[in-house]
């Protein structure tokens, strides 16, 4: 019976990382795509601020990135009511990776060798610090 709950319980955790991993990479690829559209933030004159800001709150992307973010804050906080923050911490570097990759196939941006490599570096430190 001890077993059975362990098991359920490491499943939850899984499941809750899984979530706030797919959260905050979606968080990154919409909030860039609405801040591309949107273009850079016009600080000349206080009303193209207000401008600017209304246009942020109508844009769908980051709208988007908004609700995800929420998510993955409150899937966040479960996770810490569950885990010491020193391995939550470790599972959440693996953004690292997941937001590089979305940027590859949602956001048609290309990578580099040297940033591959650190993307490999990353998980394996988050895999060796985890075990």
């Amino acid at each position: 019976m001890l077993q059975k709950l362990k098991i359920k319980a490491n499943a939850e955790i899984f499941f809750l990382f899984l979530l706030f991993i797919l959260c905050d990479t979606a968080t990154q690829i919409f909030l860039k795509k609405g801040a591309t559209n949107l273009g850079e933030i016009p600080l000349d004159q206080i009303s193209h601020v207000l401008i600017y800001v209304l246009n942020i709150l109508t844009n769908i992307n980051i709208m988007t990135g908004v609700f995800f973010v929420i998510i993955a804050f409150l899937s966040w906080l479960a996770i810490l009511s569950k885990v010491d923050l020193s391995k939550a911490q470790l599972m959440n570097s693996l953004v690292y990776v997941t937001v590089p990759l979305a940027s590859i196939f949602f956001l048609g941006e290309t990578i580099h060798m040297t940033q591959m490599f650190g993307i490999l570096l990353i998980s394996i430190g988050a895999l060796i610090a985890s075990a």
